[in-house]
């Protein structure tokens, strides 16, 4: 069923593949001919196929009691084959499909059915015998997605990061240019401040100004306290209240 050297790398029951297929040939499940491409490929050759859960059993012929070999779909693709034959002068056979892996060093297998509606029951049940019994790896799939998914975002993260990274860089440079524009214009000022003429007076002048400007404000303030507080008392002897004291105190 493996090869020799398969079997030294890979520790396999072989009884127990054996119960599995013959599970497979007395199940209700998936059988038939196809045809099955060899390893050189050269020629076609007609294979009886069991699938039975994630595995598919293949077969001299319907009456062989013992499998010629099983495929593991644990992984695998299976697929339209579109270029059947490797020389493109002959006929190409129709209703081909082939089983692929993503990983390096693993055989693909090309089949052929009969007509269009075997070919495409054998391929819906490949692909749902994947997707069943491969639970595992349905979910190493979705995380690797997720994670692609997540990287993608956080790369256009860093890209945007790094584009507003830059603006702000600009924006800190063309301040800070300003901000030593203004210091500069600033101490020119305070230069010329200082050989004013008549500095002194001037000041003096304007806090005279500024004293009388005081004066008048605080008195209207008085003035407007006064005012307010006569007109609060008024109100007040008009009021109910201030009217039931008096009575009170009579």
């Amino acid at each position: 069923m493996l090869s020799p050297k398969m079997q030294r790398s890979v520790r396999i029951n072989e009884s127990q593949l054996l119960m599995l297929a013959e599970k497979a040939r007395y199940g209700e499940h998936l059988f038939g001919p196809l045809y099955k491409r060899t390893s050189d490929n050269s020629k076609w050759q007609l294979r009886w196929f069991n699938l039975y859960q994630n595995l598919l059993f293949y077969y001299e012929s319907e009456s062989s009691s013992r499998p010629s070999g099983v495929i593991l779909l644990e992984g695998c693709y299976c697929e339209r084959l579109i270029a059947a034959t490797a020389k493109p002068k002959e006929t190409e056979p129709k209703y081909c499909f082939s089983i692929t892996y993503r990983r390096e060093n693993q055989r693909q297998y090309d089949l052929r059915a009969n007509s269009e509606m075997d070919c495409k029951s054998w391929m819906d049940a490949i692909r749902q015998a994947r997707r069943v019994y491969n639970p595992i790896f349905n979910k190493l799939m979705l995380a690797k997605e997720e994670l692609e998914h997540k990287h993608l975002h956080l790369l256009q993260i860093v890209e945007s990061e790094k584009t507003a990274k830059w603006q702000y860089t600009q924006q800190c440079e063309e301040l800070t240019t300003e901000i030593k524009k203004l210091r500069n214009e600033l101490c020119t000022l305070k230069k010329d401040w200082r050989f004013l003429p008549n500095q002194q007076s001037e000041e003096g002048e304007d806090s005279d100004e500024i004293r009388k400007i005081k004066k008048v404000q605080s008195f209207f303030r008085g003035w407007l306290c006064r005012r307010r507080w006569k007109q609060i008392v008024e109100e007040y002897i008009k009021s109910p209240h201030a009217e039931s004291m008096r009575k009170r105190n009579r």
